[in-house]
């Protein structure tokens, strides 16, 4: 153990984290199923190209790939993904990446055939009627050629392989769910300019014996607000989150209406960038097994149905994606400050016990070298709290420099209606178990602190974001925590965008690292796909046909001139949602300007880095252009 060492060994100290293992011995999960004992859930494998895999765990531990490596699960209905399969009564229906096709795999037989005929678009958020032979789901329909393809409601007949569109129309469609007795039918429906958690509509109709839609009905509500996973008991009654209070709650609809279950001013409900997530399941009939996030922390808990009573579980877990149950079996994705996320099990008995089925990171991490986040609350300039995570430098192999203070990263995360979570993020550690502090903020217009909250960026972004992010960084240096001249930024996509306006206003920072980050905003509106088309419009608090001044003000390439910071970008340039000319003209900008940079655009990815070797040399660069500044 080193008895002491200068300023600069802060951010050179060695480490077990290594690049190559982050991205070769680490896996991200998508859905989560539960039927007759045996777990289901999708997880992304870097080490095979990020292709996407259903796994299976059966009750004796076994586990086994249930797709052959001719297919990759996945969709992108919406753009981000999510609600790819569906596994009931041992039947697994799944929509294939590779030529948007559903399929069907009988878990008994182990047989795998097509249920749709060949056709361009997509296919997600499956819901099955088996007496009847149905597979209802959503579908994008790119053979129309239309810049903004529909969306479609449909059904698909397992026996025919013909799929009827059932409702079409309204911009976006999510959450089509039968009833168990398969007499009734509901979703959720909005059209632009709104994103599905500014408002939406909860739609019921029924289903007659002749396989007849009727009777579709839209559910008021006298509140505005955002439903969120709508879904039927066994005694098929229908159950929905809803935020007219401030916070996504649990109701019931009773006689056409919205009546509240537990009002708690938490939200157990998540923004739905991607489909097929669940913050509550049914272990009973009448026992719903919850989700929650009380200001930035995810909680677990029980409501009894009969009475409304409700029973907090302290498991020991403060992050929670997804959720799914069955026959008092609980399980879900779910971590910690010491576990990653993890594909974990519970029962009714014992629900604050868990059992890890599987983890999303390589055991060969050791968890002796993992820093664990300080939860911060602290005072904007305007008076009002904002929320963060601070992860000091953390290595048992050196002691605390008394005399000098670490290098801070302050990663700002992205969305912007989303949230960082108390959990262990193996990147995050790559970095404190270098010696560099950590900081994750969850400035206004994040997500599990209420709507209110999450409006407060509303025609403010660019400006809130980045106050609270500076108002963040000057409270650890307050707090004497961190070196405030060795500050370095980090943000991808929205995070990218909310990091190029911190450096237009303030140039203090040592170096940033922009991930397929926005500099443009009117540029944006022009490459965008359609979930997103007029998300800015609430952002930014106007449109671009006649508020055009505004975003070219708040636009960074518009003031580029002031940004005197070094920069790293990277970029894939198959981004469906940023564009890569947007870091292309950002790099150009600075190029003009004498600011030093460096561009790496990588081929073949998207928006989010699928390939192991694309992580790899994202880590590698952007640690040696850190450490590069920390050393000047």
């Amino acid at each position: 153990m080193k008895e002491s060492f200068n300023k600069n060994d802060y951010g050179f100290w060695n480490s077990p984290f290594q690049a190559k293992d982050l991205a070769s011995k680490s896996i991200s999960f998508t859905d989560l199923f539960i039927d007759n004992g045996v777990v289901y859930w999708g997880e992304s494998r870097p080490d095979e190209k990020g292709r996407n895999v259903i796994v299976s765990m059966h009750p004796d531990g076994s586990i086994q790939d249930e797709t052959p490596p001719e297919f990759s699960v996945g969709t992108m209905v919406h753009g981000y993904g999510g609600g790819a399969f569906l596994v009931k009564e041992n039947q697994l229906y799944f929509a294939n990446s590779k030529d948007g096709m559903v399929y069907h795999k009988n878990l008994n037989t182990k047989e795998i055939n097509p249920v749709t005929f060949p056709f361009e678009g997509r296919f997600a958020d499956f819901s099955l009627d088996s007496k009847r032979k149905f597979l209802y789901c959503l579908r994008k329909n790119d053979s129309t050629q239309n810049q903004f393809p529909p969306t479609e409601i449909v059904r698909i007949n397992l026996v025919t392989k013909e799929t009827e569109v059932l409702f079409t129309g309204s911009d976006f469609y999510s959450n089509p769910s039968v009833s168990p007795d398969g007499k009734k039918l509901c979703w959720l429906q909005w059209n632009h300019p709104n994103m599905p958690w500014d408002n939406n509509e909860l739609f019921v109709a029924d289903i007659s014996s002749e396989n007849i839609i009727t009777n579709s009905k839209k559910i008021l509500n006298s509140s505005v607000g955002a439903c969120y996973q709508p879904i039927w008991s066994p005694k098929n009654e229908l159950f929905v989150t809803f935020d007219g209070n401030n916070y996504w709650n649990i109701y019931k609809i009773v006689n056409d209406s919205f009546e509240i279950i537990l009002e708690k001013k938490s939200d157990f409900g998540r923004p739905m960038w991607i489909s097929g997530t669940r913050t509550f399941s049914f272990l009973q009939e009448d026992i719903l097994i919850v989700t929650f996030c009380d200001n930035g922390m995810w909680k677990t808990g029980k409501i009894y149905l009969k009475n409304n009573g409700f029973v907090e579980i302290n498991n020991n877990l403060s992050t929670i994606y997804n959720i799914a149950a069955d026959n008092n079996q609980f399980v879900m994705f779910a971590g910690n400050s010491l576990l990653a996320l993890a594909v974990v099990s519970s029962n009714i008995k014992e629900p604050f016990k868990f059992k890890i089925l599987r983890k999303s990171l390589d055991d060969s991490f050791p968890s002796n070298y993992i820093s664990e986040p300080k939860e911060i609350e602290f005072t904007a300039r305007d008076n009002k709290s904002v929320y963060a995570f601070y992860y000091p430098p953390f290595n048992p192999e050196y002691l605390k420099d008394e005399n000098n203070l670490p290098p801070l990263i302050v990663k700002i995360h992205g969305g912007p209606t989303a949230n960082v979570d108390c959990l262990m993020n193996p990147k995050i550690q790559y970095y404190t178990s270098r010696g560099f502090a950590y900081l994750e903020v969850n400035y206004r217009g994040s997500t599990g602190f209420g709507r209110s909250y999450r409006e407060e960026l509303k025609g403010k972004w660019g400006i809130k974001d980045v106050e609270d992010c500076l108002d963040a960084v000057k409270y650890l240096i307050q707090k004497n925590l961190v070196n405030k001249d060795k500050v370095i930024l980090a943000g991808s996509s929205s995070g990218g965008y909310t990091l190029l306006s911190t450096l237009v206003k303030n140039n203090k920072f040592l170096c940033a690292s922009c991930t397929y980050g926005i500099a443009d905003l009117i540029a944006m509106t022009e490459h965008i796909h359609k979930f997103e088309a007029y998300y800015d419009q609430s952002l930014i608090g106007g449109s671009i046909l006649t508020d055009k001044e505004l975003y070219f003000n708040r636009s960074p390439i518009n003031s580029a001139n002031e940004i005197k910071t070094p920069i790293i970008f990277f970029h894939g340039d198959k981004d469906p949602v940023v564009n890569v000319k947007q870091t292309e003209k950002i790099a150009t900008a600075l190029k003009e300007n004498n600011i030093y940079h460096e561009v790496y655009i990588f081929s073949g990815e998207g928006h989010g880095f699928k390939k192991a070797e694309s992580i790899v040399k994202v880590l590698d660069k952007e640690l040696k252009f850190f450490q590069k500044y920390l050393s000047n």
